[in-house]
């Protein structure tokens, strides 16, 4: 296995919360939400995001990623931590709940714990496809459904486009593909369901509202259903993302 060199940033004092952002976001998703003067807070670019390189034979695998990680936060001394992982971020941060004894607690912020439907392992080799052949065409269009209101955020929607854009397309392709091979964690849940927080948006288009409340079923694990937000819950709850996290982890 290569391991990987990412870029990350450290802030902050008190206990450690490892951040890990979402599909075609970077650290710089965490601007929008203080935590520092909580927390110590780990902030990583994956590889192909923000400013972390893409190694040669790059493995895109979500336990592979959190492999390197978990090297990254042993390096750094951490003892214990827990990880709030948005949308990949997420996936990510089973993996590592998974692996890594360290690991406290998890917020899965607009993410989830079971595997895709075959109808979402095709939508996500379609984007593949797209993405090898236009990948802005993908992008203008994929990016602002992701939120409830993107009329009201049009200079985030604009940010996120312009930062998308930099990532180059096979990557985008190579981490649809990945996402669509992830493990099933609902046994990590289950087994870990005190020490996990799930926080949705009420009108989510990737992870609806309704399919999560139907596979939480029979787990004990706390659900914050965020009223007026879509998948960008950190862009547009902010204040409500900070207080339910603090909470929790505190």
């Amino acid at each position: 296995m290569t391991k990987n060199k990412f870029n990350y940033r450290v802030s902050g004092s008190g206990y450690p919360v490892v951040f890990l952002h979402g599909f075609l976001e970077s650290l710089s998703m965490w601007d929008k939400l203080n935590f520092k003067d909580l927390f110590q807070c780990v902030e990583i670019d994956f590889p192909g995001h923000g400013t972390s390189k893409v190694n040669d034979n790059q493995n895109f695998d979500m336990s592979n990623l959190a492999i390197n990680i978990k090297f990254l936060l042993s390096d750094l001394g951490l003892d214990e931590y827990s990880v709030v992982g948005h949308s990949m971020g997420g996936y990510v941060g089973l993996e590592l709940m998974r692996v890594d004894a360290k690991c406290d607690k998890l917020v899965l912020l607009n993410s989830n714990f079971w595997v895709d439907s075959d109808q979402k392992i095709k939508d996500r080799a379609r984007v593949a496809r797209i993405v090898m052949q236009n990948k802005n065409i993908f992008l203008y269009e994929a990016i602002p459904k992701l939120f409830y209101d993107p009329e009201h955020f049009t200079k985030e929607v604009k940010a996120l486009l312009e930062e998308s854009k930099q990532i180059n397309a096979e990557t985008i392709a190579n981490y649809s593909l990945s996402m669509s091979n992830r493990k099933d964690h609902r046994k990590v849940v289950e087994h870990r369901m005190k020490d996990v927080l799930i926080i949705q948006g009420e009108f989510d288009s990737i992870v609806p509202k309704e399919l999560m409340i139907n596979q939480l079923d029979g787990l004990g694990c706390e659900l914050i259903i965020l009223s007026g937000c879509g998948h960008m819950s950190h862009i547009e709850t902010p204040d409500q993302i900070v207080k339910a996290i603090s909470l929790f982890l505190s």
